[in-house]
């Protein structure tokens, strides 16, 4: 998400990326029901952390001396915390929808989710604005 980016265009790269982490969730998480309420389960859960990871990272591009020194350190700690609230709306909205919290992983694992999520979202050769 770039500064100034239409809401839409968000919204709508979220929900593709939900998709697709959507699918390989359904294939890692317990079966529920049929495959297309399971699903609607794990999109949910995929979409939190796809629509929030970029704000968190535009939090975290806004504080000064981000980019230098320690800073990326820093900011890859800033998505690890990011992605374990990201996890705890996830497991809300899990439980929201009747699902068993036990067929979730922990915690820790929704701040390592966020971090690869950023990871891969970074384009090789390219700077963040």
């Amino acid at each position: 998400m770039s500064r100034g980016e239409p809401f839409l265009r968000t919204l709508t790269r979220s929900s593709v990326v939900a998709g697709v982490l959507g699918l390989v969730l359904l294939l890692a998480l317990p079966r529920h029901a049929s495959v297309f309420s399971d699903f609607v389960d794990v999109f949910a859960v995929a979409f939190c952390f796809a629509f929030l990871a970029p704000y968190v990272d535009q939090l975290l591009l806004a504080l000064p001396g981000i980019r230098i020194g320690v800073g990326p350190a820093v900011r890859v700690v800033g998505w690890f915390a990011g992605g374990l609230w990201c996890s705890v709306i996830a497991r809300w909205l899990w439980m929201q929808l009747g699902r068993d919290l036990r067929d979730l992983p922990g915690l820790m694992w929704g701040g390592v989710l966020l971090v690869v999520l950023e990871l891969v979202a970074r384009k090789p050769g390219t700077s963040d604005q």
